[in-house]
């Protein structure tokens, strides 16, 4: 697990998302480890919210998952700035942003089953439900792109060890970019309305709402 800014910190009915997210992936019996990588300022904050869980803190940036994977010639410039996690499972590497503290345990074991079954990586997906516009750069809707074949894309993301890149950034859905801009392929298994990111106050209620049992997704 990979934790980068204070918003690994935020608390949903009372636990730090990054707690959530970590108890989220080690219920499902598949990971044998979850490390979360912290900017150096927020190192502290984050061994102490996870004291009490078995994960291994440490410094993010350039090969600060070199143990967990052999890694390719991808390579990237991001600096870690968002809330992202990490977990080995085998050969396999999961990556769980934690801003996404409600994804359920059965996305883990999807994308880590398809993996398995030899696909490179795997990330989950949600139809695009919303109406989609081109707008030109005077603000002039120009287009309705078909959204039949636009999907939203959601975490924790499974792949191959061996295709781990050498820097984590602070989105681990650039992972998916970058590995199919370099040819990549990425399968795709369907998603959870659980699995939503934490980006605003009202995102945050939802989470309260979803954590306390009140509604369910």
């Amino acid at each position: 697990m990979v934790a980068g800014s204070a918003h690994a910190l935020t608390p949903v009915d009372g636990v730090p998302v990054v707690v959530r997210a970590a108890r989220v992936l080690r219920a499902t019996g598949l990971v044998d480890r979850i490390v979360v990588l912290a900017e150096p300022a927020l190192h502290a904050a984050l061994e102490l919210a996870c004291a009490a869980e078995p994960v291994s803190v440490r410094a993010g940036g350039l090969h600060a998952l070199l143990d967990v994977g052999a890694h390719t010639a991808q390579r990237a410039s991001d600096t870690i700035g968002d809330a992202v996690s990490t977990a080995g499972v085998r050969e396999i590497v999961l990556l769980h942003d934690a801003r996404r503290p409600m994804a359920p345990g059965a996305l883990v074991a999807a994308v880590v089953a398809a993996v398995r079954h030899g696909h490179e990586m795997a990330v989950p997906v949600l139809p695009l439900t919303d109406t989609v516009k081109r707008v030109d750069g005077s603000g002039v809707l120009t287009a309705t792109p078909d959204r039949s074949a636009l999907r939203v894309l959601q975490t924790p993301i499974a792949l191959r060890a061996d295709l781990l890149p050498a820097e984590i950034g602070a989105d681990p859905l650039d992972v998916v970019r970058r590995h199919t801009a370099a040819g990549g392929t990425v399968h795709t298994v369907a998603g959870h309305p659980s699995a939503f990111a934490l980006h605003s106050p009202w995102d945050l209620e939802l989470a309260e709402l979803v954590a306390q049992g009140t509604i369910a997704l």
